[in-house]
């Protein structure tokens, strides 16, 4: 309930919105509250910033639009409660039923090898059934909806969470 609550004050009363260059609309979405990743953070005088950018790009193009527009990466998720955080905020702002963060899967021998673009840590999950791919690269969407992860062609273009 107390995560709830936070979340919903988060939503209502700390997003901004500015246009950025070539017509991109960022909606800039706090970190999430009370979770143990970002106390951690704070400590360390590091505040992340997750930016939902609706402006459908390929994981790669997306990947490099976080980097040159913020200093930073296509979103790690690293607990339920910043999946929780990122896919309520992205489910308010775009109708897409899916949306980027930072996974890449890579498949060796019918095994998955997961990991985030920006090199942190592999350490929660949070796949729908069937998933991840077992052949080729794919990279991880977001599902609005349930907060399910899905393997998706690296090709499609959807929106996408920056954090930096």
């Amino acid at each position: 309930m107390k995560l709830s609550l936070a979340l919903a004050l988060a939503l209502l009363g700390a997003v901004s919105a500015r246009h950025l260059p070539e017509g991109t609309l960022e909606q800039e979405v706090p970190g999430e509250l009370g979770s143990s990743v970002l106390e951690e953070e704070l400590r360390e005088h590091k505040k992340p910033h997750f930016r939902m950018v609706n402006q459908p790009q390929t994981f790669h193009e997306a990947e490099k639009e976080c980097v040159r527009l913020f200093g930073g990466h296509l979103a790690s998720v690293h607990n339920h409660p910043a999946n929780a955080f990122l896919r309520s905020a992205a489910k308010s702002r775009t109708n897409n039923a899916q949306v980027w963060i930072g996974g890449i899967i890579s498949s060796s021998g019918g095994r998955p090898f997961c990991r985030w673009v920006d090199k942190t840590h592999w350490n929660y999950t949070n796949w729908a059934s069937g998933n991840p791919s077992r052949s080729g690269e794919t990279c991880v969407a977001l599902c609005t909806a349930g907060g399910h992860w899905r393997s998706a062609s690296c090709g499609t273009r959807l929106p996408f969470i920056c954090e930096s």
